[in-house]
């Protein structure tokens, strides 16, 4: 039951992940156009800049269709685009039938001065509904991802068979969806309470809740579930609301891309911020932390790992994507990670007691465009700067004196193994191949699929993996067993892997 209940967990933190990576190109192309807008600009960049932000504030203002869409598809086990377009059918369904329920029951709100905020209720595509914002794509998205791995791949009777398969999904989901449109009438305003105070509760804890939160944050890395604590603070009403320009926002980093988009009146940022500010350690960290294991390893190996690491870092400051530096050292020594969660979780906390309010949620590159748009006496950057060399040099010394104190096998530091003892664990064939024989062969696979780095595997006998053989891939940075579930750290490179395995395998995606 533990493991079901986990994997369910980890299927839906990398289905959730999906239309969060759109997020980062949103929020540059609106930095972007907040800065072509400024005053001293051409005409013609300022009318760019416009059109720009009009666009991408369409995605702003709509995050909770592009989530239903994204987790439907993500959730899918094949048939993935039927699965998007019933996701899109579904949330449509539910917007008329919700509205109309309120409108024949007279529970339609009126607007206010400040239309309808604080009513409990939104407009969405046209439709005023119970305001459930990107938590109505959750549920809609989970709802259908289910529904259609379930009945999809059921058809019926040639005389019926046009409503077997992915349009028996949609006749099975429509009263589905008319029961949750009325329910939820009743029900999330009353829900919709709790995560309110929840949110308050947490927002009131101060130093401590940015600790605990950013420990668990970074801690949680491993088991692929830290994605279920930052989501629901950044992009749902659990990290808090703001009324910006007329607009209610929920989250920090629908807050704070709110906030971009009216930065000339923005003169004190949403403390929500809180929340997004775990980008610091992608920057900072992965930076002193690379540096460290290079200072560590054996002066033979010197070079050799700095072909390894220097990569990682790079796409972990940059890009504020750390896993596949984190797993060069996650598994060698679970002391390292419990000491780099812990000064991950003093920096953030030192910059908010410091009075830093800089979002920095991804890597380098958006955390220097997404705040430039703001006056330096808002974001406090400085801060930022002075407390991540500080923080740096700490990361960096702390390292260095553990692996030596503790003898930690961190690359460049572990036992080469013989050639003979290479030949046998290795196997045959390209990686895609290995990665197969790792797994136990063709038969042994039930389920493909990635996120960021990890190749996701579910398999049908655990006791088949080879684990050595999927450690010793040549793009393998670890490997992660929880029952059937399997995964392989790839790196960035990771979809283009996962597919070349699906078309050895003969899978259809």
């Amino acid at each position: 039951m533990k493991e079901k209940v986990t994997e369910s967990m980890q299927k839906f933190s990398r289905a959730v992940i999906t239309p969060v990576k759109f997020m980062a190109v949103m929020g540059l192309f609106l930095a972007v156009a907040v800065i072509l807008q400024l005053n001293f600009m051409p005409s013609f960049l300022q009318t760019l800049g416009t059109l720009i932000k009009t666009m991408m504030d369409s995605m702003l203002n709509n995050l909770s269709l592009i989530f239903c869409v994204g987790i439907a598809s993500s959730l899918a086990d094949k048939k993935k685009v039927e699965a998007g377009l019933l996701a899109l059918i579904a949330f449509l369904i539910f917007l008329a039938a919700n509205n109309a329920w309120l409108t024949m029951n007279e529970m339609i709100a009126e607007a206010g001065e400040m239309g309808l905020f604080g009513t409990g209720q939104g407009v969405v595509l046209g439709f005023q509904v119970v305001d459930m914002n990107v938590f109505l794509g959750m549920i809609i998205g989970c709802l259908i991802g289910y529904l259609h791995n379930r009945f999809s791949n059921v058809e019926l009777h040639d005389i019926l068979s046009i409503y077997g398969g992915s349009r028996l999904t949609f006749m099975i989901s429509i009263p589905i969806i008319l029961i949750l449109a009325v329910v939820l009438c009743y029900i999330w305003p009353v829900i919709n309470g709790g995560i309110t105070s929840l949110s308050n509760v947490i927002l009131t804890t101060g130093l401590l809740g940015v600790f605990i939160y950013a420990f668990g944050n970074r801690f949680l890395i491993p088991t692929g579930l830290h994605h279920l604590l930052w989501m629901p603070f950044c992009f749902t009403a659990l990290g808090g609301t703001a009324e910006i320009n007329g607009t209610v926002y929920s989250g920090a980093a629908n807050i704070f891309y709110a906030e971009m988009a009216n930065a000339g009146s923005i003169a004190q940022l949403d403390p929500s911020l809180r929340f997004a500010t775990f980008g610091f350690a992608k920057i900072f960290g992965s930076v002193a932390i690379a540096l460290a294991m290079i200072y560590c390893a054996d002066k033979t190996r010197k070079e050799e790992v700095k072909g390894m690491l220097l990569p990682s870092m790079f796409v972990g400051t940059i890009a504020g994507i750390t896993e596949p530096l984190d797993f060069t050292f996650l598994f060698v020594s679970p002391l390292l990670w419990l000491v780099h969660s812990l000064i991950t979780a003093i920096s953030e906390t030192l910059l908010w007691a410091l009075g830093a309010r800089t979002y920095m949620l991804y890597g380098l590159i958006d955390t220097v465009v997404s705040n430039s748009v703001f006056s330096p006496s808002v974001t406090r950057f400085y801060l930022v700067i002075i407390v991540g060399i500080v923080m740096g040099v700490l990361w960096f010394f702390t390292f260095v004196f553990l692996i030596k104190k503790f003898n930690i096998k961190t690359p460049g530091r572990e036992t080469i193994q013989t050639a003979a003892a290479d030949v046998q664990i290795l196997g045959t064939g390209t990686d895609e191949q290995r990665v197969i024989e790792g797994l136990g062969g063709p038969e042994n696979i039930e389920l493909v699929t990635n996120c960021f780095t990890r190749l996701r595997v579910t398999v049908k006998n655990p006791e088949q993996v080879d684990k050595r053989v999927l450690e010793s891939l040549q793009q393998s940075k670890g490997v992660v067993t929880n029952g059937n579930n399997i995964q392989v750290i790839i790196g960035m490179g990771v979809q283009p892997f996962k597919e070349r395995v699906c078309e050895i395998l003969g899978i259809q995606e």
